[in-house]
């Protein structure tokens, strides 16, 4: 009886085991899907750009002030930190009476350091202004840099029209844009040094007589919801943008980039930043396709003959799945990228070999999309696609040559009439011949692979049944001897 009880128990837990599994896929990316506030957010390995969660990643949003994250990165890229810095009065121009400020007033001197500081920390649009005018000797010229810039990095929805971020109908973005600013930024050298300060004091100058200090109010800095491997962030908040946020983590070697959009509450964007690098901290690791296993690459013509001469991938590919997935659940593809057609016989050359040498198989040099994603079921919600890398296959053209005229065999001689043969003798009609008329039997095919591990299996489970019934029938006798 014991025993009974103890293989219904083996039997429900393994198909509990089994039943958790399944649904695992989907609970822990569901939690993040059912908690989410933001309308839009992101989440991406900061060192390869690989999409671990998103949400309306595309949808066009007002960014507010993490428009900084921008003018920061190009004043980094091309000033030089000891600059002076002169607040000009157009430099005041199209400024919001309620941004935030640090009160510069025209002819006022500050070095570029002091400016970027400025706009990190207290989000100061008058330095953001400030900055614009002196990389690019004017406002507008600097927001087409700014343009020009984020269509570098691949933010190719996104359109700003200031240095600041205050809002305009035509100041937009994407949560995806900017995760792809925040990367280069967060690469460059200086910037998370900048975006994480807690104080910064800019010195008097040659029109303010006292010291500048000023305190950032990042929660995630210096509140109430700091974040162990914090590296860097940048709020924001206008009535028509509502909160948005960029922040940047690491841990053990991991950097993550997160953006939120159109939060409605302050501290949500915090919360939903926070459960965002928990769940890429937590719920992912890092796996690697040695760049040998993915030039397993072959491509057949319609004759059935291989046209891959050379295939060479360069380095490993390394990407991060969710722990709830293996390696083997991932899907290799091999996309071949058009080419333009050669140009047709520009010299009049008509291609045939006219000094009758064999005729070489040509060969074209052809770009490889090797794109990799997750085999998932229907329940998962999260992100499948784990990235792509490029390489270059050398492909063979088979080409046959022209068939030529075989010449007619010349007609054989006339030979003798053969005399006929003697008929044989006559088979006796019995069965012991029957086997030399009839055709060998071809040998049956082997079953396959699954029949035999189904025997297998077979053959196990009515031994343990027997072992099973053996040890029952002995404790029930045993039990009638007592």
């Amino acid at each position: 009886m014991i025993l009974r009880r103890l293989l219904c128990f083996i039997v429900a837990l393994s198909f509990l085991v089994v039943f958790t599994e399944s649904l695992g896929q989907a609970i822990s990316v569901f939690q993040v899907d059912e908690r989410l506030i933001s309308e839009s957010a992101i989440l991406i390995d900061g060192d390869t750009g690989q999409i671990l969660y998103e949400k309306n990643m595309h949808e066009l949003m007002r960014p507010a002030s993490i428009t900084k994250m921008m003018t920061v990165l190009l004043a980094l890229e091309l000033g030089d930190l000891e600059d002076t810095v002169t607040m000009t009065s157009s430099a005041w121009r199209g400024i919001d009476p309620t941004a935030a400020r640090i009160s510069l007033i025209a002819d006022e001197e500050i070095t570029l350091e002091d400016a970027i500081y400025a706009t990190a920390v207290v989000s100061a649009a008058d330095t953001s202004n400030a900055i614009a005018e002196h990389i690019s000797g004017s406002v507008s010229d600097f927001v087409a840099l700014m343009n020009q810039r984020a269509k570098e990095l691949g933010a190719l929805n996104t359109n700003f029209t200031n240095a600041h971020g205050m809002p305009d109908d035509r100041h937009l973005t994407t949560a995806y844009d900017m995760a792809l600013i925040a990367m280069a930024a967060v690469n460059t050298p200086g910037f998370n040094e900048i975006f994480s300060a807690r104080r910064y004091n800019i010195p008097p100058t040659n029109v303010q007589r006292t010291t500048r200090r000023l305190r950032n109010q990042n929660q995630m800095i210096s509140g109430d919801f700091r974040y162990t491997g914090f590296l860097s962030g940048k709020t924001g908040w206008t009535i028509a943008s509502q909160h948005t946020l960029f922040t940047a983590a690491e841990r053990d070697g991991r950097t993550l980039i997160c953006i939120s959009l159109r939060t409605p509450n302050v501290d949500d964007k915090y919360k939903d930043t926070i459960m965002l690098f928990n769940y890429g901290f937590n719920e992912f690791e890092s796996v690697t396709f040695p760049a040998a296993e993915l030039e397993n690459f072959s491509l057949l013509d319609d004759s059935g003959r291989e046209t891959v001469e050379s295939f060479t991938v360069d380095e490993d590919f390394t990407c991060l799945i969710p722990k709830v997935f293996s390696k083997e659940q991932v899907i290799i593809e091999y996309i071949i990228e058009s080419t333009e057609d050669d140009e047709d016989n520009e010299d009049g050359d008509d291609g045939n070999n006219s000094e009758g040498d064999a005729i070489e198989n040509p060969a074209e040099e052809v770009d490889v999309r090797i794109v990799l994603t997750l085999r998932t079921s229907a329940l998962w919600t999260g992100v499948k696609d784990l990235g792509e890398i490029t390489a270059t296959a050398r492909i063979i053209e088979h080409i046959e040559e022209e068939d030529i005229p075989e010449e007619e065999p010349p007609e054989p001689e006339p030979s003798p009439e053969p005399t006929p043969a003697p008929a044989p003798e006559p088979v006796p009609d019995n069965h012991e011949n029957e086997d030399a008329r009839i055709e060998e039997d071809p040998p049956p095919e082997p079953a396959p692979v699954w029949v035999q591990v189904l025997k297998d299996a077979g053959v196990f489970i009515v031994l343990f049944v027997i072992v099973l019934c053996f040890i029952i029938n002995k404790k029930r006798r045993d039990k009638r001897t007592k």
